[in-house]
């Protein structure tokens, strides 16, 4: 077996098997109580390990038998006897037939001379007319088993299963004990609150003394040990509601059996170690396991509700823990923001007989040590329902400094290249916090609020070596302050000197400078400077400019306009009423020529009426 996988020990019962054995020298009857699965008949093999008497156990419930309970009784106390006996009969009815004129081999006249053939012709001849009139007397096996030279002082006779068996099959049962009380010891194995006549006392009459199994295999003890061994396994800590489930509702040895084997094979042979989280995983297990239904409903995307009656009242969640309803209705709605991602973020992962694609949170720690183009490529390209986003905004603040600083150094140098991604904005925005915490920074921004912030960023992103006009687009592309906010702090921008040539965003310069005038989408108000600051845009700065004063659309949304489509295919957004479009018709004109040379590069323009905000 794998060395990673939960290997069950033996519980030791040999003292309480000794016990036991110590009582079967006595001749008497005896009902060992159990229910289903609680380690009866492991505990009925301690025992025979124990004493120098056989156990001859049967199991009537597994046995497809047609014969009678006296003669399956008689043949497993004398099984050679019972073979002899069956082989004796079937011998004499061949030797019958090869001695007929029928059939004759010449055996007639040498079993005549021996005097044999009619003492077999006899024995024949009872076994047919037995079979002709079908009888179903017991008197020959019941003869059998009280025959004084049949000993039975080394045998102890075990009936197991016996509450699982028929009613016809348990009232066979009290006829053979009537018959052998006081000969040999007798074990009826079985949970005695499901036996048939028990309701009126009957088995009070029969049994001598009833046996409970040791205490060390009752639920409330297997599961302890189990779940330190579980707990040391998986590396973490059990909450109190799941070892309160357990042992409150009964779960016994051949529960612990299964549920062990779940747990190896979800956890070990399909890899899901690191992967989930832990006891969200057990959860489902459970739930898989003792409650199908509840799983269906998992997964069919159903939410569970507790009902009144299923929910733990104050008094009783001291002794119960929740109801397994509670329980699984916080794991479908909670979103813990910790890695792996819970249920609730990754249902497919949790189910049974399903893989888990999500990387270990080892992996990423090892990916955060390396700086590469690996580590770059998922800080691009993780979204909200990535793994490396999942794992980024649970553990971020566990990271050290140094971690932090190289993952802000890697933010910049992508999101000047024109990348940006939710992992991007979550950590330009984590490190605001640790500067300027979210409450104080309410809604409206006062202008000291906004001087400090950006006296922040400029402190960093200089040392980066960025000019002032990627300082603006690196503020407003991670939504660290709006072209408003902007506006209201840069109130000295200027764009008609040889500085602004330099400059290498020029339309997030000039998009603030028109925040700072108050003349943001205000065509008809631009001065001859604004439109020749235009002049000095690149292709990009263009279409961004554009994008931001609602002329043109990539169809990407907003916060992807700085990302050119494949296609090259962008929409000259015409207006939503005869106002707006005329508006829009005008400066579309006055830019065609820039829009000729682009399409002259293989963009193009396609108008759309309807206004569409990206």
């Amino acid at each position: 077996m794998d060395d990673r996988f939960i290997t069950l020990g033996h519980i030791d019962t040999s003292v309480a098997a000794k016990n036991i054995a110590k009582l079967l020298e006595e001749n008497k009857t005896y009902f060992l109580s159990g229910n289903w699965g609680s380690g009866k008949t492991e505990f009925l093999s301690e025992i025979n390990n124990n004493t120098h008497k056989k156990l001859v156990i049967i199991d009537f419930w597994r046995l497809t038998d047609h014969r009678s309970t006296i003669e399956i009784i008689f043949s497993k106390l004398h099984p050679w006897k019972y073979r002899f006996l069956r082989f004796f009969i079937v011998l004499c009815v061949a030797l019958s037939i090869l001695i007929t004129n029928v059939v004759d081999l010449g055996l007639s006249s040498f079993f005549e001379f021996f005097g044999v053939k009619l003492i077999v012709g006899s024995i024949v001849l009872l076994v047919a007319i037995y079979q002709f009139f079908k009888i179903k007397s017991d008197g020959f096996y019941s003869y059998l088993l009280t025959f004084k030279y049949f000993s039975l002082t080394r045998n102890v006779l075990v009936i197991d299963d016996f509450d699982r068996m028929s009613n016809n099959q348990q009232e066979e049962s009290y006829k053979v004990f009537s018959l052998l009380n006081g000969k040999l010891p007798i074990i009826f194995v079985g949970d005695i609150e499901k036996v048939h006549l028990n309701d009126n006392n009957f088995l009070s009459k029969i049994i001598d003394r009833r046996i409970e199994l040791p205490f060390v295999l009752h639920p409330s003890n297997i599961w302890q040990d189990y779940f330190e061994l579980l707990s040391k396994k998986l590396n973490m800590s059990l909450s109190d509601d799941f070892w309160r489930r357990f042992s409150f509702e009964n779960r016994n040895l051949r529960d612990r059996n299964h549920f062990n084997d779940y747990v190896n094979q979800e956890f070990f042979s399909r890899g899901k170690l690191g992967h989930v989280q832990e006891e969200q995983q057990l959860w489902i297990i459970y739930a898989y396991l003792f409650y199908p239904e509840l799983y269906q409903k998992l997964l069919k995307n159903e939410e569970i509700k507790a009902k009144d009656d299923e929910k733990t009242s104050f008094t009783g969640m001291f002794k119960f823990g929740r109801s397994i309803q509670e329980i699984l209705c916080d794991i479908q709605q909670s979103d813990f923001n910790q890695y792996p991602p819970s249920y609730k973020k990754n249902r497919l992962a949790y189910f049974l007989y399903e893989e888990s694609l999500n990387r270990t949170k080892e992996e990423f720690d090892t990916l955060l040590e390396i700086s590469g183009d690996e580590l770059s490529r998922e800080l691009k390209e993780a979204n909200y329902n990535t793994d490396f986003y999942q794992y980024l905004s649970s553990e971020y603040k566990s990271f050290s400094e140094n971690q932090k600083a190289k993952l802000l150094r890697m933010t910049i140098q992508e999101s000047l290249k024109s990348y940006n991604s939710p992992a991007m904005d979550y950590i330009v925005g984590e490190k605001l916090n640790e500067e300027i915490p979210r409450y104080e920074r309410n809604s409206p921004l006062s202008k000291e609020i906004i001087g400090r912030i950006v006296n922040f960023w400029e402190s960093i992103l200089r040392k980066e070596g960025l000019d002032q006009s990627e300082i603006l687009y690196f503020m407003e592309k991670h939504r660290v302050l709006t072209f408003y906010d902007l506006g209201r702090h840069y109130s000295n921008l200027e764009i008609n000197n040889e500085n602004f040539a330099k400059l290498r965003r020029k339309d997030f310069f000039l998009l603030t400078y028109l925040s700072s005038i108050e003349k943001f989408n205000e065509f008809e108000s631009w001065d001859r400077s604004i439109w020749d600051a235009m002049e000095q845009f690149g292709g990009r700065e263009f279409l961004v400019f554009w994008e931001f004063q609602g002329i043109l659309s990539n169809g990407l949304g907003y916060y992807c306009f700085d990302v050119v489509p494949r296609n090259k295919k962008y929409f000259l957004m015409m207006g939503e009423n005869q106002d707006k479009m005329k508006k829009n018709r005008s400066i579309i004109e006055k830019i065609q020529p820039q829009l000729e040379q682009l399409e002259a590069k293989g963009f193009t323009f396609e108008e759309k009426i309807d206004r569409e905000y990206w």
